[in-house]
């Protein structure tokens, strides 16, 4: 789950953190390792060969929310998921844990596919704001990106426009995120900055691009209608795009449906050609 979701408009806080909470107890992957930079300590699970997908969870998640589909990716590709610095116990080298802006996530988890010798390009997987981390990492890094696939990922533009907008709902609510451990707080706190980050990064690549789009996120008819339009913004980054939106489905379109996100992650690994290579 991902505190940065849209459902948080319902009222359905307390369900939503003991949803997260449930999940972080009942979800493993197997086989969990540690990997220790320059940068940070990140725990880690690591599987399959192939072509590398990099999977980067939603605020508030970590790796074991990918448990839905991550053996099944495992056996097409390679399939990378970890923890970030301020989740479990993976944890950054600097004392920055207050404000942990998207430059900052990338260049860490940059340095450690780089330590485990997983070489680019890769296939980029994204849910919620962990989407707004991996558009990142596809503008700062395009030479060393295959792919992207974006779950329900927000937008940099979202929150500005909510808020132009006078919507209400654009941001969880602040008990929320003082529930929420140190890692996702400083995420949350430097929101501003990754979105800057985002908005003033280069152009992103011309790569094969699948976005899917939860149908069914809460809140007002005009926050939807601004949320879809921003979906549509995002699947315009790419000539080679595909834009699925999942009428069923919640914020957490990986756990509701795993299968249609398994497809497109299989449809950009055969798109970019790579696993011919293996």
């Amino acid at each position: 789950m991902s505190a940065f979701k849209t459902c948080y408009q319902t009222g359905r806080f307390t369900l939503l953190l003991s949803a997260l909470l449930l999940q972080a107890a009942c979800a493993t992957l197997p086989n969990p390792k540690r990997q220790t930079t320059d940068l940070a300590t990140h725990t880690y699970a690591l599987n399959g060969t192939g072509p590398t997908v990099v999977f980067e969870a939603g605020l508030g998640a970590g790796k074991e929310s990918w448990a839905p589909v991550y053996q099944q990716v495992s056996t097409f590709s390679r399939a990378f998921a970890y923890d970030r610095a301020g989740y479990g116990i993976s944890h950054t080298r600097f004392s920055r844990m207050h404000t942990r802006d998207a430059d900052a996530i990338v260049d860490e988890l940059r340095a450690t596919l780089r330590s485990l010798e997983l070489l680019p390009p890769y296939i980029l997987v994204g849910h919620s704001v962990g989407g707004t981390f991996m558009e990142l990492f596809a503008r700062r890094y395009p030479r060393e990106v295959a792919g992207v696939v974006l779950i329900d990922s927000r937008s940099a533009d979202f929150s500005a426009r909510c808020r132009q907008s006078d919507l209400r709902g654009c941001e969880p609510p602040a008990l929320l995120m003082a529930m929420m451990p140190a890692g996702p707080r400083g995420e949350f706190a430097a929101a501003e900055d990754t979105m800057n980050e985002v908005r003033t990064a280069g152009p992103f690549p011309n790569v094969p691009l699948v976005v899917l789009s939860s149908g069914n996120i809460g809140g007002s008819d005009e926050l939807h209608q601004l949320w879809m339009e921003t979906q549509r913004d995002l699947a315009g980054l790419s000539p080679d795009a595909n834009h699925t939106i999942c009428d069923e489905c919640s914020h957490n379109i990986h756990h509701d449906d795993p299968e249609l996100v398994i497809d497109a992650i299989r449809r950009v690994v055969e798109n970019t050609g790579l696993a011919r290579q293996y």
